[in-house]
């Protein structure tokens, strides 16, 4: 059976934001007192402590996300399984982020820090959408 395109897209950007997430959180803990000290952890004093509350959910999003890039990419049930179960935590941990940063007041002003964490929380809020809107319009071929 031909995988349709949608699916093809999703299970590539599924990978993609699983590695982008490995290597955001490998770079984070490469430098650990820069975090400590930079930008946000000095305009929010609970910023530091509130981001070390990520990894292994993080890790989870990872993991489920590349289970469901190739379940989809086999066009196996497993694929539809795993990916909405990493959407759905994305869009969770997405909105989770934007909140804190909104109540805290943390996006401006718009530092280079602040861009990168910015682009995370609109990636996995409209990534984690869409591909649940993807995965669930195709899901016929993915449960047989």
């Amino acid at each position: 059976m031909k995988r349709p395109t949608g699916l093809t897209v999703t299970a590539v950007l599924m990978l993609l934001t699983a590695v982008g997430t490995i290597l955001f959180w490998a770079t984070f803990f490469a430098d650990l007192e820069a975090q400590r000290n930079g930008i946000l952890a000095s305009r929010c004093d609970a910023w530091f402590a509130w981001e070390m509350s990520f990894p292994l959910a993080d890790l989870w999003v990872a993991l489920t996300a590349i289970l469901g890039a190739v379940g989809l990419w086999r066009m196996r049930p497993a694929g539809l399984l795993f990916g909405l179960v990493s959407g759905g935590a994305m869009v969770f941990l997405g909105l989770m982020d934007v909140l804190f940063f909104l109540e805290n007041g943390l996006y401006l002003p718009l530092t280079g820090e602040v861009a990168v964490e910015l682009f995370i929380h609109v990636w996995t809020v409209a990534f984690g959408l869409s591909a649940i809107t993807c995965m669930w319009n195709h899901r016929a071929p993915l449960c047989r």
